[in-house]
C-alpha cells in the first residue's frame, strides 16, 4: 500500500487559544500531516503572528497566509490553491483532533487510489458540556450530538478529505455567500455527482461548541443564511417558517381573545383559540419536556429554563436569517445560485 502525501487546510480568524489547541493535537498524530495551510482573515489578537512563530518548532509544514478580509470560503479556496499535494483535509479551527484523525482519513486513498473523498466523523464529548446553552442544546439532541461517517453522510469540513481535482470539478467553494453554507453545497453535491466516496468512521473530530445563548443564534441566522442565499434547505424556509409563523400567531389569536371576553366576546372564539394554540404547540412543548426530563435524570435540571429559549431562538433566527439570505441572494449571490443549477445540487 504506497503511502500519500497530504495537506491539512483551514482558516482562522481571531482565536489564539484554537491555534495553540490545534497545533497541539496535530502534534500528537499518529500520522503527521504533510503540511498545514492555514489563511487567516486578518486577526487582530496575534493569530496571524502565533501561527509565524510556531511554523520553524513544528515536525511539520505549517504556511500561514493573510488576506484581511477574505470570508471563510475565499479563505478554504486560498488554502486549497496553496495546498502543496493532491490530497486535501479540512477541518475547523475550535475542534479538537482525535489522535488517528489525520491517519484514518488518509488510509482509504492509500488503499485505493480511485477514492476521491474521505468522510470523516465528528460528535460533541459530554466533557464539553458545562453551561446553560450547552446543555440545553445537549439535551434537545437526547444527550448524544454526532455524526458517524458514511459515504453518503452530510460530511462537514470539520471532519473531511478530498483530492484537489475534485474541489476543481466543483468550481471551487463560492465565495459571494456572506459567511456561510459553503461547505453544505459541498457536501449535497459529492453525493448528487457519484464521486468515488469513501468512509472513515473512526476519524474523529471533537466539536467544541459555545458557551453562551447569544452566540447559538448568530450561528442558526448565519448558517440559515448561507442555505438562504444558495436556496438549499428550501424545506427549513418553507415548511419550518410557516410552522414558526402560525405558532406565534396561536399564541397573539389566544391572548387577544383572552382579554377580550371581559368585553363581551364569545368565549367560543376564545376556546377556538386555545385549540389552535394546542394544536400547534404540543410537539413544541412535548420536546421541551423530553429534553427537561433529562436534564433531571442526569442531575442538570438546573438548567432547564434554558431549553425553550434555546429551541425558540434559533428557531427564530434561522428562519429570519434563512429569508433575510434568500432576498439578499436576488441580486448578491447569482453566481452562487448558477452554480447550484449547473451542478444540480439538491435544493429540499
Amino acid at each position: 500500500m504506497a503511502s500519500v502525501a497530504c495537506s491539512l487546510v483551514s482558516t482562522v480568524l481571531n482565536d489564539v487559544e484554537g491555534v495553540r489547541e490545534m497545533l497541539a493535537d496535530l502534534c500528537a498524530q499518529t500520522r503527521l500531516p504533510d503540511e498545514f495551510v492555514v489563511v487567516d482573515g486578518g486577526s487582530k489578537d496575534g493569530t496571524y503572528e502565533l501561527l509565524l512563530a510556531e511554523a520553524p518548532r513544528l515536525p511539520f509544514k505549517l504556511r500561514a497566509l493573510q488576506e484581511k478580509g477574505c470570508n471563510v470560503s475565499r479563505g478554504r479556496n486560498l488554502a486549497i490553491e496553496a495546498a502543496s499535494h493532491d490530497v486535501i483535509l479540512t477541518t475547523d479551527f475550535g475542534c479538537r483532533l482525535d489522535k488517528g484523525w489525520v491517519e484514518g482519513l488518509v488510509r482509504p486513498f492509500e488503499a485505493d487510489p480511485t477514492v476521491e473523498i474521505v468522510t470523516g466523523s465528528w460528535r460533541i464529548r459530554p466533557e464539553d458540556v458545562h453551561t446553560d446553552a450547552q446543555w440545553a442544546e445537549w439535551a434537545l439532541a437526547g444527550g448524544k450530538m454526532e455524526m458517524v461517517a458514511t459515504p453518503t453522510c452530510l460530511a462537514s469540513t470539520r471532519s473531511l478529505a478530498l483530492k484537489k481535482q475534485v474541489w476543481i470539478d466543483f468550481g471551487r467553494y463560492p465565495e459571494d455567500l456572506s459567511l456561510a453554507g459553503d461547505d453544505a453545497i459541498f457536501s449535497l453535491w459529492m453525493v448528487a455527482a457519484n464521486k468515488r466516496i469513501a468512509a472513515a468512521p473512526d476519524a474523529w473530530c471533537y466539536w467544541h461548541r459555545f458557551e453562551k445563548l447569544r452566540s447559538y443564534l448568530r450561528e442558526a441566522r448565519r448558517n440559515f443564511r448561507g442555505a438562504g442565499e444558495a436556496i438549499f434547505f428550501l424545506n427549513y424556509g418553507i415548511k419550518t417558517g410557516a410552522l414558526f409563523v402560525l405558532e406565534m400567531f396561536s399564541v397573539v389569536a389566544l391572548v387577544a381573545t383572552v382579554v377580550a371576553l371581559p368585553f363581551g366576546l364569545s368565549p367560543w372564539w376564545a376556546a377556538g383559540a386555545a385549540v389552535a394554540f394546542a394544536v400547534l404547540w404540543a410537539k413544541r412543548f412535548a420536546k421541551w419536556a423530553r429534553a427537561i426530563r433529562y436534564l433531571r435524570s442526569v442531575g442538570k435540571g438546573e438548567h432547564w429554563a434554558m431549553v425553550p429559549r434555546l429551541e425558540l431562538g434559533v428557531r427564530y433566527n434561522g428562519v429570519v436569517g434563512y429569508w433575510q439570505g434568500f432576498f439578499h441572494g436576488r441580486t448578491h449571490c447569482r453566481a452562487c445560485r448558477a452554480k447550484m443549477a449547473t451542478l444540480k445540487v439538491p435544493r429540499w
